[in-house]
């Protein structure tokens, strides 16, 4: 029988020493029989909740490969800032498995901040956002802005609604804001449902859909769409830490389909590939990762002007400052907007300082990256050949930050055709990939 032995300390006396001093000192190679686990640190969050994620088998020897393991699982739940785990030798020469976590900031304080979108410019935001809802591990979140963007929304998400890894996440809401580089503001509408589930540790799956309605307006016109959505994603991921990967791999494909209410002849379907790997490539305290990736955005369907996508951001080539209508409309840089593309990424992730969780519960570390982004974009994808490919490289920061992981900033310079640019300035919220 699997049981938990919670904040308990059955073990006391001097007669210890000696197997405090072979737990310390001889590491990994210190195996004693396992026959309780404990937790301590959770003033929020369940205890059923941190249960779930440990797999370290009761009355077995200590595997310090599982442990870890159990330790990245709760991590990557993304409401403690850290968590660690060591072995307690008991009198009988027996240990317990203790897991040490430091819960993180799991809301938004009252107010109004000031929040950055690449497409949208600066907003003042407000709202109430939790990700640790009930100690459950449910986001709920109640959240408007003005100013760049105006907007207002709900969203729930609840990883383990309905069992082991079945989840469940819908949202409302409306936004309205102008276009980045065309002459047309957008009223956006939408809910949407999305239900996924895991199949064993490594490979997770969703679908769901959802309703949408876009006007885009100028002076002279208007453009109004309203679509059902269907969409489903796949993954294989195999990554140690999500918020900044060691090891592993993650594949990705997402398809969404767009079938038109009004009008109703309107129809796109957007697939979207990407693959990452993640190398450490020393054995220090300070990891120095080489991560890679590469992304194909396919599209079929009618091709409208207010969908195209555009080089230039954060999360495809970086080092080339973002569009906006003049540069557009003047077509001088015509080779950065289209429907269809392909671009490769590769960094290298040093660590200055490891994430820890400070006095306050939240985290702090810094993460130096050097990166080399490639890629082209077209209309069509056999026209992608026939594009010259667009290049930036630069330098950025990565650091750890609650409840969103991590905020990242990159400068760097793009490359096209035997010139260089004069460089851009990128900020963002998570990993590029």
């Amino acid at each position: 029988v699997f049981t938990f032995k919670l904040k308990k300390r059955p073990y006391k006396g001097l007669f210890l020493f000696p197997l405090l001093l072979s737990a310390l000192f001889s590491e990994k190679g210190y195996t004693p029989k396992i026959s309780a686990i404990e937790f301590q640190g959770n003033t929020k969050t369940l205890d059923y909740i941190i249960k779930r994620e440990i797999q370290h088998p009761l009355y077995a020897p200590l595997d310090s490969i599982r442990a870890d393991e159990d330790r990245n699982r709760l991590e990557n739940l993304g409401i403690f800032s850290e968590v660690a785990w060591r072995a307690v030798p008991l009198e009988d020469g027996t240990a317990i498995l203790t897991f040490t976590i430091t819960e993180s900031i799991q809301k938004t304080p009252p107010g109004a901040l000031p929040i950055y979108g690449e497409d949208t410019g600066w907003s003042l935001a407000g709202g109430w956002v939790i990700t640790n809802f009930r100690g459950r591990n449910q986001s709920l979140g109640f959240n408007g802005s003005f100013g760049g963007i105006d907007t207002y929304g709900i969203f729930f998400s609840d990883p383990w609604i309905f069992g082991n890894h079945v989840s469940l996440s819908f949202g409302l809401g409306r936004s309205l804001f102008k276009h980045k580089f065309l002459d047309r503001d957008i009223d956006d509408s939408w809910f949407q449902i999305n239900f996924g589930k895991w199949f064993g540790d490594h490979i997770k799956t969703s679908v769901g859909f959802e309703l949408e309605s876009k006007l885009y307006t100028n002076e002279k016109d208007s453009s109004e769409y309203f679509y059902f959505a269907p969409q489903t994603s796949l993954k294989y991921d195999t990554r140690d830490i999500y918020w900044n990967p060691g090891k592993g791999v993650l594949f990705s494909h997402f398809i969404h389909h767009t079938a038109g209410i009004d009008p109703k002849s309107l129809w796109t379907t957007f697939w979207k590939q990407s693959y990452s790997l993640f190398l450490t490539l020393n054995n220090d305290d300070k990891k120095l990762v080489l991560a890679l990736n590469g992304t194909v955005n396919r599209k079929w369907g009618q091709k409208e002007k207010f969908w195209l996508n555009y080089f230039g951001s954060s999360l495809t080539v970086r080092g080339w400052p973002l569009p906006d209508s003049r540069l557009y409309y003047s077509e001088e840089e015509a080779f950065r907007f289209g429907h269809e593309s392909v671009h490769a990424s590769m960094e290298l992730r040093q660590e200055i300082i490891p994430k820890y969780a400070t006095s306050l519960g939240a985290e702090l570390g810094l993460v130096l990256v050097a990166f080399a982004d490639a890629g082209v974009i077209a209309d069509n994808w056999n026209t992608l050949n026939d594009q010259l490919s667009m290049y930036g490289t630069g330098l950025g920061i990565r650091i750890p930050f609650p409840m969103v992981d991590v905020f990242r900033i990159d400068y760097g310079w793009g490359y096209r055709n035997g010139q260089w640019n004069s460089g851009a300035l990128h900020w963002g919220i998570g990993q590029k990939f």
